[in-house]
C-alpha cells in the first residue's frame, strides 16, 4: 500500500493508462518492428533512443538510461512523486480514489483554495488601489514606461498602499481567517502578535499558475528607497521554482517556441508589443522543474537575460540546465547592454523579431563569450588564439551532429586565421567514444548500469545484474518459476534489495500469481525503476527464456560459490591463529568442498 492506496488499486491505474497513449501525448513516436521509438524527452539528441515496449507496458531511454511503467513515465515527465502521479492518472482514467489521510488531507485542500481566494481578493484590492487616490505616483510610473490600461487589466497589475496594515484589514473585513492570511504570506506578524502588510508602497504583479489561480505577488517600488523587487514567500500553493510568470497566457500564443527573461517588465512590454510568447523564471536562476515546464509547452526555448555580467552568468547556467534535460535552447543577445523591456520600447515588435531571427545556439554563444573573454584576458595575441583554440575544441568536441560540429570548425578556424585540420585534430582528442547497450537476443550480456555496482568489484556487478534479469525473466515468463525454484535459493543472492524483490516474487508465485514486468515496477523503489526497465527491455528481445534463465542461474551460482570461498580465505588467512583447531579443519573442508563444486559448475 502505497499512502493508503491498496496496490491492487495502483495496478487498476496503471493497467487503465496504455503507456502507448500516455507516452504519445508527449513524444512522437515511429513504430520499429513490435516497439515504438522516439526522441528522449529527458536529454537532447538527434537519433531517437527512446523506447516503449507496449507488450510488457514500459518505457527505457538506450541513451540516458531513464525507464518504467507509465507512472514512473509520469512522474519524469510532469514532476510529480509517485502519489500524485497515481492521482494524475487516476484522473486521465477516471478512476476515482479514496480521500488518502481523510479530514487531514481535506483540511490542507480547504486552506490551499482560501489562500487562493485571499490572494484574488488581494489582487482586487491592489489593483483598486492603483486606480484610487494613493496609487497616483503609481500609474505615472507605469504611464511613462508605455504600459497601456489593456495590458494593465490583462496582467491584474496594481498597487500596495504604503499604510501597514491597509490590506490586511481589507481581508479581514472580508471575513477571511487572520491564521490562513498569514498563511498567504500577504501579511507578518510584528512583536506585539499583530498584523502588518508585506507589501508596501509597490506596484504589484500577480503571479498566476498554469490554470490562471493567483499564487502569488512580485512587487516593485517606485523609486529607490528600497529593494527593487520583493516577491511572496513560499506558501502552501505557491513554489517560484516551479513556476513561470506568464505562462498560463504565454502557453496560448499558437508559437512553437517560448521566450525566457527575467523580470515582470521584460515580459510586459513583450506582450504588450506583440510577443506574447514570453515567459518569466521568478528570479534569474532556472531550475530544473522550470525547465521541464518550458520543454512541455514549446519546441524550442529562447533566453533573453540581460547583458550585463549577472545576466550572463544566469545565461549560462540556464543554457546548460535546458541542454541537460534534452531542450533546444538558444540565445537571444539583446544589444548595447539593453534589457529586452528598453529594447522593444525603442525597436518595436518588428524590431524584436528581427533580433529574434539572430538567436544563437548553445555552443555558439559560449564560442563568442569565450572569444570575448580571452580577447581581454591574454597578455599577447598569440595566447589569445592558444588559450581560445584549446578551449574551443574542448566545447566543439561536446557537440554530437558531426555536420554541425563541422560548421563550427570552419567558422572559427577561418577567424582565427588557422587551418580546419588542425582544429578539428584538437577536436578529435578530445572525443570520448561513448557506450552501448547490447541486447540480450538469448545469450548472457554485459552488465548495464547498476546500483551498488563498482569498476573495483566488476564480478559482484555482474552478479548483481543477472541476479536482477532472472527476476525480470521470471516475470516475463512465469511458467519458468519451478525450474528456478529447484537450482536456485535466495540466499544465493549478493544484493539485498534483490533478495528483497526476488521473496515478494516467490510470495506471489506461490499463491499461483503471475507478476507482469509492468506490475514489478510498481513494487520498486522508484531509484531503481529505470534500470530495471531496462533489463525489461533487453529481456523482450530475449529469443529463448529457458537458455537464458540456465545461463543466468550458472552465473548467480558461480558467483556465490567464489564469493563463499573468498570469505573462508579471509578466515583462514587473518584470523587461524584465533581460531579453534576443529574449527579450522570446519573451515578448511567447506573451502575444498566448494572448490570441488565450482569446478563442476563451470563445467556445466
Amino acid at each position: 500500500m502505497y499512502n493508503n492506496y491498496p496496490e491492487e488499486l495502483i495496478e487498476e491505474v496503471r493497467i487503465n493508462n496504455d503507456i502507448l497513449d500516455v507516452v504519445s501525448q508527449y513524444v512522437k513516436l515511429e513504430r520499429k518492428g513490435r516497439d515504438y521509438f522516439g526522441l528522449c524527452p529527458f536529454h537532447k539528441e538527434k537519433t531517437p533512443s527512446f523506447s516503449v515496449v507496449p507488450s510488457k507496458q514500459i518505457y527505457y531511454c538506450f541513451g540516458c538510461g531513464k525507464g518504467g511503467n507509465v507512472i514512473h513515465f509520469i512522474m519524469s515527465i510532469e514532476n510529480l512523486d509517485f502519489i500524485n502521479a497515481v492521482k494524475f492518472l487516476a484522473d486521465r482514467a477516471r478512476i476515482q480514489l479514496p480521500d488518502g489521510d481523510g479530514e487531514e488531507e481535506k483540511n490542507k485542500a480547504r486552506i490551499r483554495q482560501e489562500i487562493i481566494k485571499i490572494n484574488t481578493e488581494a489582487a482586487r484590492f491592489f489593483y483598486g488601489s492603483l486606480n484610487g487616490k494613493e496609487g497616483e505616483k503609481a500609474r505615472q510610473y507605469l504611464k511613462n514606461r508605455s504600459i497601456s490600461g489593456h495590458i494593465i487589466r490583462k496582467f491584474g497589475i496594481g498597487y500596495s498602499p504604503e499604510d501597514w496594515s491597509m490590506l490586511y484589514k481589507h481581508l479581514s473585513a472580508a471575513g477571511f481567517d487572520e491564521g490562513i492570511i498569514a498563511e498567504s504570506g500577504l501579511v507578518l506578524t510584528n512583536k506585539k502578535g499583530g498584523f502588518y502588510d508585506r507589501f508596501r508602497g509597490r506596484i504589484m504583479f500577480p503571479i498566476f499558475d498554469i490554470r490562471g489561480n493567483i499564487i502569488g505577488f512580485g512587487g516593485r517600488v517606485i523609486d529607490s528607497s528600497m529593494p527593487k523587487y520583493m516577491n511572496s514567500p513560499e506558501t502552501k500553493v505557491y513554489n517560484k521554482s516551479k513556476n513561470l510568470y506568464a505562462l498560463n497566457m504565454a502557453k496560448n500564443s499558437g508559437e512553437k517556441q517560448l521566450i525566457v527573461v527575467e523580470g515582470y517588465m521584460d515580459v510586459i512590454s513583450l506582450h504588450q508589443n506583440g510577443i506574447i510568447n514570453t515567459v518569466a523564471s521568478l528570479g534569474t536562476a532556472l531550475t530544473e522543474s522550470q525547465g521541464r515546464l518550458l520543454k512541455k509547452y514549446a519546441e524550442e526555448i529562447i533566453i533573453a537575460y540581460d547583458a550585463d555580467m549577472a545576466g550572463q552568468a544566469a545565461t549560462l547556467r540556464g543554457l546548460d540546465l535546458l541542454n541537460d534535460i534534452g531542450c533546444n535552447v538558444k540565445v537571444l543577445q539583446v544589444p548595447e547592454g539593453k534589457d529586452p523591456d528598453e529594447y522593444i520600447r525603442k525597436n518595436g515588435e518588428e524590431g524584436f523579431r528581427d533580433l529574434l531571427k539572430g538567436s544563437v545556439s548553445l555552443i555558439e554563444y559560449k564560442l563568442k563569450l569565450l572569444k570575448k573573454q580571452t580577447a581581454t584576458t591574454a597578455t599577447d595575441e598569440i595566447e589569445g588564439k592558444i588559450v581560445f583554440l584549446n578551449k574551443a575544441a574542448e566545447l566543439m568536441a561536446k557537440v554530437d551532429n558531426l555536420v554541425e560540429r563541422e560548421m563550427y570548425v570552419k567558422k572559427f578556424s577561418s577567424e582565427y586565421d588557422i587551418s580546419p585540420e588542425a582544429l578539428n585534430s584538437e577536436v578529435y582528442k578530445r572525443l570520448r567514444p561513448k557506450g552501448g547497450f547490447k541486447a540480450l537476443a538469448g545469450r548472457p550480456a554485459g552488465p548495464v548500469k547498476k546500483s551498488g555496482a563498482t569498476n573495483e568489484n566488476p564480478g559482484e556487478a555482474k552478479a548483481i545484474y543477472d541476479e536482477r534479469m532472472l527476476l525480470v525473466l521470471l516475470c516475463a515468463d512465469s511458467s519458468i518459476y519451478k525450474t528456478v525454484k529447484a537450482d536456485i535459493c535466495i540466499d544465493d543472492f549478493t544484493d539485498e534489495y534483490n533478495k528483497h524483490i526476488a521473496q515478494m516474487l516467490v510470495d506471489r508465485l506461490d499463491e499461483n500469481k503471475a507478476v507482469t514486468p509492468a506490475e514489478l515496477m510498481n513494487l520498486l523503489d522508484s531509484r531503481y525503476s529505470s534500470e530495471f526497465a531496462g533489463i525489461v527491455s533487453e529481456v523482450s528481445r530475449c529469443e529463448d527464456y529457458k537458455k537464458a534463465v540456465y545461463e543466468k542461474i550458472k552465473s548467480i551460482k558461480l558467483h556465490a560459490t567464489e564469493k563463499r570461498m573468498k570469505e573462508l580465505q579471509l578466515l583462514l588467512g587473518n584470523n587461524s591463529d584465533s581460531l579453534q583447531k576443529g574449527d579450522v579443519e570446519k573451515l578448511k573442508s567447506e573451502y575444498i568442498s566448494l572448490a570441488v563444486k565450482l569446478k563442476e559448475q563451470k563445467s556445466l
